[in-house]
């Protein structure tokens, strides 16, 4: 997804350095200065709108660089942050170049990385101050953001790990192998194996989108979005009938539902009120392929001649699954209800 980002700035020299920042930064950047010095592409800040604008951009883009004294940016935006879940990442920068601080954002928004990155190209100090970053070990809510995924209790749990790792406390921390791609690392986590291998006490995280750990007393479970569910159907099945096919085939599974990222099925189904319920009550991305996007993947599992006389391919499921992971799919066909499910896995997560 292409993230959008805005400089704002309030001097001449300022602008200048606005305009080095975009020449080398790797995505479109859109600047905004003072009627009074904005020279063109810059755009222009009328009088008196100074505030008006940088709250509104503050609420538009996914990066907002301000180069200007801190203050000014800490008490112009205060009106309208809201929650470290949602705010975009603010950057504050001198009009030297010299210095660029992560204000706002640093791990879900994504401040603290923006921030090394730009120090990097211009050649100046970062200024990340968030504790786990100065101690040099991962955070929950990193991992959470590079697995595109969810925890309970977001705050309470990120204030709890993220503190516990700062202070060098041991964390315990499983996560299946076939996710530990998705990570950059684990520093200041105590990893183990297997999960059968966790302490019977201790703080500790579990990665994992199943569902077959028992209770376990200050444990988290971080459940990535790197699922792909592949559906396919019966014309006009019910809502009904989806939830019930779910209900048997997630248990089956042991496959908790907060990691299904995407449902893909064939277009001819794009207008099934049971889809759009199941992706609804997933909060997940909903996409339909042709018959013609699905012929190649259909090809490596068993096919039908009364589907593919249907609907013009073989294979739904699994084919819509293949098509959208990028990888082939996981799990056998399940049917039940009119319905069939597999199961693949995203070979890139998305974000």
């Amino acid at each position: 997804m292409k993230q959008r980002f805005a400089i704002v700035t309030v001097t001449a020299t300022g602008q200048k350095l606005a305009q080095q920042i975009a020449a080398v930064w790797p995505q479109p950047v859109t600047i905004y200065a003072p009627a009074k010095i904005a020279l063109a592409p810059t755009q222009s800040i009328a009088r008196g709108e100074f505030s008006t604008v940088l709250q509104r951009l503050f609420k538009q883009v996914d990066c907002l660089i301000c180069i200007m004294a801190s203050g000014i940016v800490v008490r112009t935006l205060a009106p309208v942050i809201e929650d470290k879940t949602t705010d975009p990442a603010v950057l504050v920068l001198d009009e030297q170049g010299q210095h660029v601080i992560s204000l706002l954002s640093g791990h879900i928004g994504g401040a603290n990385q923006w921030t090394n990155e730009l120090a990097t190209l211009l050649v100046a100090d970062p200024v990340v101050t968030t504790a786990t970053d100065t101690e040099q070990v991962q955070a929950l809510d990193l991992l959470m953001k590079q697995l595109n995924g969810w925890y309970p209790e977001f705050k309470r749990n990120t204030k709890w790990i993220n503190g516990l790792l700062a202070a060098k406390a041991p964390v315990y921390l499983y996560i299946e192998p076939y996710l530990r791609g998705y990570v950059d690392h684990l520093r200041g986590f105590t990893e183990v194996a297997d999960w059968h291998a966790l302490p019977t006490a201790g703080p500790a995280v579990i990665i994992s989108d199943r569902t077959v750990f028992p209770k376990r007393a200050q444990t988290v479970q971080l459940i990535p979005r790197c699922n792909v569910l592949g559906i396919g159907c019966r014309k006009n099945v019910t809502i009904a009938q989806a939830q019930q096919a779910w209900l048997e085939f997630y248990q089956q599974e042991q496959l908790a539902w907060q990691s299904v990222a995407q449902i893909a099925s064939i277009d001819k189904k794009a207008h099934e009120p049971a889809l759009h319920y199941l992706a609804a009550t997933f909060n997940c991305e909903l996409t339909f392929y042709s018959a013609a996007e699905l012929a190649t993947a259909a090809e490596h599992y068993p096919q039908s001649a009364f589907v593919k006389k249907t609907v013009g391919v073989g294979n739904v499921a699994a084919a819509s699954a293949e098509v959208a992971s990028g990888q082939l799919a996981l799990t056998p066909r399940f049917a039940s209800q009119e319905m069939t499910f597999t199961l693949a896995r995203l070979k890139q997560l998305q974000k």
